[in-house]
Order: structure tokens, then sequence, then C-alpha cells
């Protein structure tokens, strides 16, 4: 996990989750973006963090996609009845540790796996979870994958740094392509490689935005 916020305290979050008895366990992680960063972003995370709580630990919801519909529903009847889209773009993954399967949400960010032969971007929503242009349902995402994938949830923080030689926005593809590279390295030896990149590549610039990159070996 690579979580680089801007400020003291981050409008980027991560947040995991187990439910189920020992049989029956499905574990849950999340990488998203809030409106904001700084302390705004930071108020949202926590809003965020608390609907993401109550839709899985509390009403029992085990879907991904009807967990962000929850989730977006609570958000517009609490805080957008003003006309405010405040909210999160993110990625919602559950692990089915009985069936080893994958299922997963996504409202503007798109996961990528990493294989033995290239690096896939996933599909993904294009609507925020929160008061937006669509208000479609979440679609939910299932993943077939092989021991040794290795699947990476970012926001869109990296990938948006300006930095290098003419102070340009770092963009996706390079990501992709380094995060490919170095998906057979340790996790250690990756947030090594991640921040060495970041900081090399912002160089004396600003940081934009909050970064949260996650890698998990499948």
């Amino acid at each position: 996990m690579f979580f680089h916020p801007k400020d003291i305290v981050s409008g980027d979050f991560y947040w995991a989750a187990s439910t189920g008895s020992a049989t029956n366990r499905k574990f849950y992680i999340a990488a998203c973006d809030s409106t904001g960063h700084g302390v705004p972003g930071a108020f949202m995370s926590l809003l965020n963090i608390g609907y993401l709580n109550e839709a899985i630990k509390e009403k029992g919801i085990e879907k991904p996609n009807e967990v962000l519909n929850f989730v977006r529903q609570r958000l517009i009847d609490n805080i957008s009845k003003e006309g405010q889209k405040d909210g999160f773009d993110g990625i919602l993954l559950c692990i089915d540790q009985q069936t080893k399967k994958l299922s997963y949400a996504a409202a503007n960010n798109a996961p990528l796996i990493v294989r033995k032969d290239g690096y896939e971007e996933l599909d993904a929503d294009r609507m925020p979870v929160g008061m937006g242009e669509r208000k479609e349902d979440f679609k939910l995402y299932e993943i077939n994958y092989e021991k040794g994938d290795v699947l990476y949830l970012y926001t869109d923080g990296y990938a948006d740094q300006f930095g290098g030689p003419k102070g340009k926005k770092y963009k996706y593809r390079p990501l992709n392509e380094m995060l490919q590279k170095i998906s057979v390295d340790t996790m250690d030896t990756q947030i090594t490689a991640l921040t060495g990149e970041f900081e090399n590549w912002r160089g004396e610039l600003e940081q934009v935005d909050d970064v949260l990159v996650i890698g998990i070996r499948l």
C-alpha cells in the first residue's frame, strides 16, 4: 500500500472489513477518493467510511455494487439536498474466501490486473458514488484470475501529478507500465519503487492531490 496524502489529513482513504463465519468469510477492501482534500476531504472520508460500515456490517449487504448503491443513496439523502455533489470515486473489492471468487464495483476508477503476459485495465462505471449526472445501479463485476496475478486499486493522484522535464501529468499508461514492471517484486520493494518514481517525477513541484495505490497478489 502506497499512501501519500497531500496534507496531514486526506480525502483519499482505504478501508477493509471481514464478514461471515469461518466457513463463509468475505473480505472487503476499498480504495477511494473523496471530494476534496485536506480537512474537507478528510471529513468526507469519515462520512464515506461510516456509510460503508453501515452497509456491510449493519445492513449485511454483501454484493459490492449494492453496497455502493446504498452508500450513494445515503449521501444523496444527507448532503445533496442543496445540490452539492460531494461523494467519492473508488473501487470496492470483495474476496470470497470460500469460493476464491473476486467481485467488485467501481465508480470512475478502474482496477488494474497484471498477469504474466501483460496487464489489463478492468471495467468501471462512469459515475461517482454521490450526486451525479447518472444514477443507474452500479454493476457487479467478477474477476477471473490465476495464482500469481497482481491486482492494483488506485486513485487518480499518482497519474495526475505534475512533474518531469516539461511539468506535465504523469498519466495512467506510464503508471500501469511501471506497475507491470515491478509486479514481480516483493510488496515492500514495490512501495520503494513507487515512492522513488513519484518523488523523482514531482521534483520541486507541489504535490497536487492525495495519492493511494494498493497492490494485492492473488
